[in-house]
Formats: C-alpha cells, sequence, structure tokens
C-alpha cells in the first residue's frame, strides 16, 4: 500500500533490494570458484559449480532465517525484512542450480532413471553415515519450491494470512532437511574442521537468535495485567503518540495506539502476515504495519478502501490516569469510538514518538535507518567474500587426475577383454620383459556404460578407436567415440605381432583396506570420484558396467588402485553394489598383468569396517 492506498508493485527501494542480492550471490560465487579454481586446477567446472551454488544456497537460507528474529530484536532491521521474500525466492533458485546440476552429474546418462537412481542408488541404512542423503535435499527442495511458488500475495490473499504463515513456516523443516544433507553428504568426505564448524555456529546462529527473540517476546507478555474485564496498561504518558503500547489482553496482543489525544485499541497481529501492529506507526491516519506497510484505520480496524483486511477492536478509557482495555474484542473492522485522554493525563513534554520508522514503499529512509541498513549490507558483503574464500580454501586437495573433455585422440592395440574390457597399447620402442611391454587403457563408453559390448566382437585383434582419455596416477582410460572401432588386418608399422595380453603374475595373498569405487569417476571423469558423496553415482557407474576399483589405502594415506574381480576372473559389478563408498577390508589374491594391478576376491571375503 501507499499514501494513495495504492498497491506497491516495483519501487527503487525493491530494485535496490533485489540488486544488492544479485551482487552478494555473484560475489560468493565469483570468490568460491575462483579461489577453488585457483589452489585446485584439478579440479572440473561441474564440482566447482555444484559446490559453488549449494553452499550459497544453503548461506543464503541462513541469512534468511536470521532477518525476522533480527527485526524483533532491533527495529532498524526491518528494512531488510520488506523483501524477505525475494531472498527467498532467490535461495530456491540457488537450490534448484545445485540441483539439476547434481542431478546431471551424478544421475544422468545411466542405466537408471535419473530420478529412479536418486532413490535406489544409496540405500544403506545400517549406520547414520550411511543415510540416503540426496533425497533429503531433494525434499528440502521440494518444500522450497512450495514457498517460492506462493511468495506473492496472490496466494497469501487466497489462503488467508494464517494458513500461508503456517505453510511458510515450513521453511524450518527445509533448513533441517539440508542440515543433515549437508552433514551426511559432503562433511562424510570432508576432513577440514573449518567446515564442522561453521556448520555448528550456523545452528547455534539460528536457534540462539531465535530464542533471544522469544526471550524478549515472553518479556511482553509477562507484564499483563490480572484476568478481569477490564486490563490495566499504562500511564497515558507512556504512549508516544502516532505509536502504541502493546499489552496482553485475555491472552491475546493489543495494540493500544495515540494519536493526538485520543487512544484506539486493535488486534496486534496484521492481516498480511502476522506482522507486529503495535510496533508501527500512524501514518496519515493510518496505523502502518511495519513490515509490509498494510494500513488500519485506528477507530475501526479495517483498511481503507479498496483494501478489505481488518483486525478486531477494543473499547478503551481512561481511569485515575492509566488506560484500560477491555477483554472482550468486538468483531473486525467494527467501530469502536476513541478515548479522549484528559488534560492532566497528557504528557508534559514532547513525547518521543519522532522515532525513525520505515516501510518498503515509502521514498527514502530516514537517514539513521539508512546507515544502519548500510553497514549491515556492508558486513554482510565482506562476510559473504570471507566464507567464500575459506571454503575454498577449506576444501580437501583435489586429485591429479583428468577428463580430456571435446579432446578426441586416436590410439591403435589389441582388444582384451580379461582381467578387464582394456585396449592394449604397445610401448614405443620397449625392449624387456614382454609382460611389461604394454599399457592397459581400460575401455568405458560415453556416460554411465561399460563398453564391453561394443568391443566384445574384437577380442585379441588389433584395432584403431578414438575416444577421450581419462588418466589419473599412471592408470588410463579410454572413453570410446561411439563407431569408431575398426579392424586392422595387420598390425600398424612399427607395432610387434608378438602384442597379446600379458600374462598373469601372482604376488601373493592379502588383506587390505580402502574403499570400492567406479574407475571412470575416479580416475579423472569427476573429481573427486570417492567418498560418500559420491556413493550414488559410484553405484550407478558400477551397475552400467564400468570396471570396479578398489583403493587400498595404508597408514601413511598413500593408496594404490587395482581392479576388483572375483576369484574366478568375473566382473563383481552387482555384487558390490551394497558395498560402494564404504570402509571395508578385503581378503583376496593379488596379481599384476602387465602395468595393472588385480586383486581377485570373493564377496565373501569383503567385510564392512568402521571409519
Amino acid at each position: 500500500m501507499g499514501h494513495a492506498y495504492r498497491a506497491v508493485q516495483w519501487n527503487p527501494f525493491k530494485r535496490r533490494y533485489d540488486a544488492c542480492a544479485a551482487a552478494l550471490v555473484l560475489l560468493y560465487l565469483g570468490c568460491f570458484v575462483g579461489v577453488t579454481a585457483w589452489l585446485e586446477p584439478e579440479a572440473t567446472i561441474e564440482s566447482l559449480l555444484i559446490r559453488g551454488f549449494g553452499t550459497a544456497g544453503f548461506l543464503l537460507l541462513h541469512l534468511v532465517l536470521s532477518i525476522g528474529p533480527l527485526a524483533r530484536l532491533d527495529a532498524r532491521f526491518l528494512p531488510l525484512l520488506y523483501n524477505r521474500r525475494h531472498l527467498g525466492v532467490v535461495t530456491f533458485s540457488l537450490g534448484l542450480v545445485h540441483g539439476v546440476l547434481s542431478l546431471v552429474q551424478y544421475h544422468a546418462l545411466g542405466v537408471l532413471n535419473p530420478l529412479a537412481s536418486l532413490f535406489q542408488s544409496q540405500v544403506g541404512t545400517r549406520t547414520l553415515a550411511e543415510f540416503p542423503f540426496q533425497p533429503l535435499g531433494l525434499l528440502a527442495l521440494a518444500i522450497l519450491f512450495l514457498l517460492a511458488a506462493t511468495s506473492h500475495d496472490f496466494w497469501l490473499a487466497n489462503l488467508g494470512a494464517p494458513l500461508w504463515k503456517a505453510l511458510h513456516m515450513s521453511v524450518y523443516v527445509a533448513w533441517f532437511l539440508l542440515l543433515m544433507h549437508v552433514a551426511l553428504g559432503i562433511l562424510q568426505a570432508e576432513t577440514s574442521p573449518l567446515l564442522v564448524a561453521l556448520l555448528a555456529l550456523g545452528v547455534t546462529w539460528i536457534l540462539g537468535l531465535h530464542l533471544l527473540a522469544a526471550w524478549r517476546e515472553r518479556r511482553i507478555d509477562s507484564k499483563a495485567g490480572a484476568s478481569s474485564d477490564w486490563i490495566d496498561v499504562c500511564a497515558p504518558a507512556e504512549i508516544a503518540d502516532g505509536r502504541a503500547k502493546i499489552a496482553l489482553v485475555a491472552g491475546e496482543r493489543v495494540a493500544v495506539f495515540r494519536y493526538a489525544d485520543k487512544l484506539s485499541a486493535v488486534a496486534n497481529a496484521c492481516q498480511h502476515q502476522n506482522g507486529p501492529l503495535g510496533e508501527g506507526r500512524i501514518i496519515d491516519g493510518c496505523i502502518t504495519c511495519p513490515w509490509h506497510g498494510y494500513q488500519y484505520k485506528p477507530d475501526c480496524g479495517a483498511s481503507p478502501a479498496p483494501f478489505t483486511e481488518k483486525v478486531a477492536t477494543y473499547d478503551v478509557r481512561v481511569e485515575r490516569g492509566r488506560v484500560l482495555v477491555k477483554s472482550a474484542p468486538y468483531a473486525p473492522g467494527t467501530r469502536v469510538e476513541p478515548a479522549c485522554i484528559p488534560a492532566e493525563s497528557m504528557p508534559r513534554h514532547a513525547s518521543s514518538a519522532a522515532s525513525e520508522f520505515f516501510v518498503g514503499y515509502l521514498p527514502s529512509a530516514p537517514p539513521g535507518v539508512l546507515r544502519f541498513v548500510r553497514g549491515a549490507a556492508l558486513a554482510v558483503f565482506v562476510l559473504a567474500a570471507a566464507l567464500g574464500c575459506a571454503l575454498a580454501a577449506s576444501q580437501r586437495t583435489f586429485a591429479a587426475g583428468r577428463f580430456e573433455f571435446g579432446q578426441l585422440r586416436k590410439f591403435s592395440g589389441v582388444i582384451a577383454l580379461e582381467p578387464a574390457t582394456s585396449l592394449l597399447l604397445q610401448r614405443p620402442g620397449f625392449v624387456g620383459d614382454q609382460a611389461a611391454a604394454h599399457s592397459h587403457y581400460l575401455l568405458v563408453a560415453p556416460g554411465k556404460h561399460g563398453a564391453r559390448d561394443l568391443v566384445q566382437a574384437f577380442d585379441g585383434r588389433w584395432v584403431e578407436v578414438e575416444g577421450t582419455l581419462v588418466h589419473r596416477a599412471g592408470q588410463a582410460m579410454l572413453e570410446l567415440k561411439p563407431g569408431s572401432i575398426v579392424a586392422l588386418a595387420a598390425p600398424p608399422d612399427g607395432a610387434s605381432s608378438l602384442a597379446v595380453s600379458p600374462k598373469r603374475r601372482a604376488l601373493g595373498p592379502v588383506t587390505l583396506r580402502g574403499e570400492i569405487v567406479d574407475s571412470k569417476c575416479h580416475l579423472g571423469v569427476m573429481n573427486p570420484g570417492e567418498l560418500a558423496a559420491h556413493r550414488a553415482c559410484a553405484t550407478l557407474c558400477i551397475r552400467g558396467g564400468i570396471p570396479v576399483l578398489f583403493l587400498a589405502r595404508g597408514s601413511n594415506a598413500q593408496q594404490r588402485q587395482m581392479l576388483l574381480v572375483g576369484s574366478d576372473g568375473r566382473a563383481l559389478n552387482q555384487e558390490v553394489l551394497a558395498l560402494v563408498a564404504d570402509p571395508v577390508e578385503i581378503t583376496g589374491e593379488l596379481s599384476s598383468w602387465g602395468d595393472l594391478l588385480v586383486l581377485a576376491a570373493e564377496p565373501a571375503q569383503i567385510r564392512r569396517i568402521s571409519h
């Protein structure tokens, strides 16, 4: 509303508010992505964007939840409350980008529908750490979508303020779900104490603010008079001109307004969003809610035409120098004759009603409020930049894996199906042990699919293939370009006709501890491609036929990667799905096939262990 009782649409304050919100998000994303890319050049852009948008939305949700109690504790925060719903929509938008990128990155291009994969690829519930965290994020996003979709006043008017308010209180459910999403997801993979400390600080901050605001509100209610037909509120001089005194009357908060020498009492809850009318001010003869500027006539509690909002009214009288309010309310919109303040009860000095007051539709904020809001906004911007840099720097170091996306190469070699679908490349100019004369390039199809069906007809034959290279720590993989396999009638010039699969060399029984992962992501397609946060994607890749790797981790934090197969050499893809990304101990036979380490074990020999 405005002074002419017109609905407020877009105004300069809203534009500035949204411009600051956009700048805040861009500043954070720029710091987070920029610092991570600088410190971790091996990080993939997909991982940077997923983490950047996810953390931005999570932090912004904390800001949104902070504004309400801050405004209850200090009225100078009210300008931030006026368009808080805009920040809520931005929060949902950031979460949506994070969710879509995650769904595409981790659940698309596999053997399952992406949504089916989200719910099926992570089903462990034996411990809290195994609980599927991604559905929690999806449920929180659904709640935020509902709140964003109903944020317009159209829904507020049609649902009614009580139902609308109750619906939007579910933002706290979304907040809790996101806390669990973060705690059971990325924090399972990250080791920095800063991340845990920030999460704990965020919970403490939100709960502390709300408890402090509730304690302040309780102090107001504790001053209620004794139960009777007429409740003693205060002396007339205690109510500043144009302002109100809030009192608890028959269990309901009532705002008693003074305007000149008159007193009127109305229900304290605004019909828009249950804002505190008693903290508002009379402007142009109307009670003006401090939250969003909704206005009511003080003597009847009705909004001026053409608006139809109404609040309950109460009888008021002044007796023996005290303001008394009758406990029984009138129906909303009922006119009640204002009480007159006797001359002897009027304040002797000018009232303090000139305290600064601002609602977002006004053309400009008072100087004091403007200075405060600018200072608060500057502090938030500095905090956003600091958090962006700190969160980027605190991430676990990304591995030196690489996926040469968009860069196709041609290779000539021999197709081998054992011990895993591979292309054997002869090392140029090699002289010596024939078993070491070849490199295994594991073969996969685009997306989350193995390549066995594509190359089975070429087993043991020389071929020329085209694909994209994936490599990490001396192990290479080739993502084949469909239709690029060409059988060669003879080895290429300079290649040995003795190029056959290297013989298996037994290295003996071993018992190793580590983690089961999918080879494609681990070698560099998704960096990092391990630990609990990657469980769902790894499960989908293994389900689709990607060769299974075992990462053996030693006491000195070093790790070796080896192909994991059954004791008879069979692929274990479908048999180890429930064990992916969990810490396990495997007892089996270790062997080498040229440059490829292979661990042969049965599922019964794989034991889940504690972290």
